[in-house]
């Protein structure tokens, strides 16, 4: 289910991934030995220990970043576009293996059927490309395939081979490295796979990735998907979370299919306003938002959750943006 998208305009500095690392050890290593509290409170040796920026220097230091990312992005030279890759799973639960250790193990055994047992049932994925100069990304292109079509080891050598031919993308997921990629691996070692190069750090703040889960929380407690979408008022899940493994073992092959889709798009939402405010990207941010509903609808026609969802909310969004003042929208 592949679908190239009519090429857009968009933008992102060549060396964006060491900007919004969240690996602590290599924030401190490039600042100093400063942590990112310190780095984004503005403190560093020489500061009084009471005192910090006024909202007008930290408004400051925002468009000053916000610039020197437009300007590293314009400048044709040496730039090349750089690609990010949003991904999501969806699984179903191979009872028999786990049946067997549960009768192995007896009393012992865990009581829930946990990530070793899960099977990749669908898969969606979307190729980013952030050209220098321009203010939306394109669409490469969306992929979604599930069990009717692909096997699980087929679906991860699609997925494999999406991320080995961009080996240089950052690969972004939300939660993906609590579930998604210890399976992942588990595929890869279970068939004889060669991991691409952005599974090949075990470490959950790798460069070549990006957990937003993580990325959003820091150090508070993590947000489910679901939860943080309705807090920043983003589209998401047709079918409740907990549905979806139901709706695999019933074999609801569309509505699984249209619940991955809907998880990538509202992941890459979240993403691409989380690396727009850490100054990686300078991106139109509603405009943005046609150009994933456009691709969506070209890849997926029959999806209810872009047709009824997400494309009017996109609309709004631009069209909302082209108002002044305060904007009431219906609750």
């Amino acid at each position: 289910m592949n679908t190239n998208s009519t090429k857009a305009n968009s933008t992102l500095p060549a060396d964006s991934r060491t900007e919004f690392s969240t690996d602590p050890s290599y924030a401190a290593e490039t600042n100093g030995g400063r942590d990112g509290a310190a780095i984004f409170a503005g403190a560093n040796e020489h500061d009084h220990a009471v005192s910090g920026p006024s909202n007008f220097e930290t408004a400051l230091e925002l468009e000053a970043r916000q610039f020197a990312a437009r300007s590293h992005a314009s400048d044709g030279q040496g730039q090349r576009p750089v690609r990010v890759i949003v991904a999501d799973l969806e699984f179903g639960y191979d009872r028999t293996r786990n049946g067997g250790y549960r009768t192995a193990e007896g009393k012992d055994a865990e009581n829930d059927i946990r990530w070793p047992f899960h099977r990749v049932a669908c898969a969606c994925w979307f190729v980013l490309r952030f050209d220098p100069g321009y203010d939306v990304p394109v669409v490469e292109t969306i992929t979604v395939a599930a069990n009717d079509e692909a096997s699980e080891q087929e679906i991860t050598v699609r997925l494999f081979a999406a991320l080995e031919l961009c080996p240089d993308a950052l690969l972004a997921t939300w939660a993906g490295e609590g579930k998604d990629l210890p399976v992942l691996r588990r595929v890869a070692s279970e068939y004889g796979l060669l991991l691409p190069p952005q599974l090949l750090d075990l470490s959950p703040y790798a460069r070549q990735r990006l957990d937003l889960c993580r990325a959003v929380a820091g150090r508070a407690a993590f947000p489910h998907l679901p939860e943080y979408a309705a807090a920043v008022g983003v589209p998401c899940k047709p079918s409740p979370s907990k549905q979806i493994g139901q709706l695999v073992e019933c074999e609801v092959w569309d509505k699984v299919r249209d619940q991955c889709l809907a998880d990538v798009l509202t992941t890459t939402v979240i993403g691409l306003r989380h690396l727009a405010a850490h100054g990686a990207i300078a991106i139109h941010p509603q405009r943005s938002l046609l150009v994933l509903a456009d691709a969506a609808a070209k890849a997926m026609p029959a999806s209810k959750f872009v047709s009824t969802r997400f494309s009017p909310w996109a609309r709004g969004q631009v069209a909302g943006a082209r108002l002044k003042g305060t904007v009431f929208r219906a609750a």
